[in-house]
């Protein structure tokens, strides 16, 4: 039988039942006011973070070449710029030195904030070779950043534990003469010339004497030509000295467009299999567009990698250059 139990018993559990229930309801309120301080301060936290790499946006913003001086040093040319986080380890860069514009697409190590720090170096180097040094000469350029970017980080000898550089690609394009010269540090240029057999009769003995040279020809005719990159870091001098890059030098035709690009598009995953888009898709891309204006071959730049990557995130900053001569 279940133990009867007197009134003054029930009162006395039911004041133990209340003077419980009032403890806890106290815990709770003190944990609810520290997780509400702690949210306050997260949320501090967060807002003074979210306000440091936007004004680091505007610094990199402030640095990149504004779209009114891209399009004057190349009026018919498009930027396909989209970087992973709010601040990009990728950049672009433009600047016309007499009747030549220099052009580069680079890719820095890292993306978000690391990458846009190593894009102030590569922009400062880059532009003070231009500018202050009077540098046009792709590869010669490649080797003064490649100086400047080691001499930064203090990368002889391992002095700073630091292996960080960039990749990239730059084109000199003499505009009375449309002869273009490149050098690359890992990636590539890509050319499309707009008449294949004037292209290569133009070309004809640099292309058979240029090992790096690669053409991919589709059905139609329309052909790709592919100038390999050295393999060689830039920044990364442990023994101090600079690496040599080769220099490229095609003779242009008007309509010819030239691609640079950093290796976002190509490693983006996506697709019905979840696998990288890679170059070939992107070489395929271009050649069934590269007739179309430069707007709207960046609209269907940006469509195809929208549609392929789907609900798959973004895994690193995208940059795609085209310029027709």
């Amino acid at each position: 039988m279940s133990e009867k139990l007197s009134y003054e018993e029930l009162l006395q559990r039911y004041d133990e039942l209340q003077d419980s229930f009032f403890q806890m309801k106290q815990k709770y309120i003190g944990a609810a006011r520290e997780l509400d301080q702690r949210n306050e301060q997260l949320a501090e936290h967060h807002k003074e973070l979210s306000d440091s790499i936007n004004y680091a946006l505007r610094i990199q913003m402030a640095i990149l070449p504004p779209d009114y001086m891209v399009k004057k040093c190349l009026p018919k040319s498009f930027i396909f710029y989209k970087p992973k986080d709010v601040v990009s380890g990728d950049f672009y860069f433009v600047e016309k030195r007499g009747n030549k514009v220099i052009f580069s697409a680079v890719d820095c190590t890292g993306h978000g904030v690391p990458g846009a720090m190593m894009s102030v170096i590569g922009f400062k180097y880059l532009e003070q070779g231009v500018n202050e040094k009077g540098i046009t000469d792709p590869a010669e350029l490649l080797q003064f950043l490649d100086i400047g970017v080691n001499d930064s980080l203090r990368q002889t000898a391992d002095e700073s534990g630091v292996k960080d550089g960039m990749d990239l690609g730059i084109c000199t394009l003499d505009m009375d003469s449309n002869i273009l010269q490149f050098a690359g540090a890992f990636n590539p240029v890509w050319i499309i010339p707009t008449d294949n057999d004037k292209f290569l009769a133009l070309n004809k003995e640099r292309i058979e004497n240029e090992e790096r040279i690669t053409s991919y020809c589709c059905e139609n005719g329309k052909c790709l030509y592919a100038i390999a990159p050295d393999r060689l870091p830039i920044g990364v001098n442990e023994d101090g000295e600079p690496d040599v890059f080769m220099q490229h030098e095609l003779q242009m035709d008007k309509n010819d467009i030239i691609y640079l690009f950093s290796d976002g598009y190509a490693d983006q995953f996506g697709g019905p299999n979840d696998k990288k888009f890679m170059h070939k898709k992107m070489r395929e891309l271009l050649m069934s567009i590269h007739d179309r204006s430069m707007t709207k071959q960046k609209e269907a730049l940006n469509e195809r990698i929208k549609m392929w990557m789907g609900n798959t995130d973004q895994i690193d900053d995208i940059l795609v250059m085209g310029v027709r001569v």
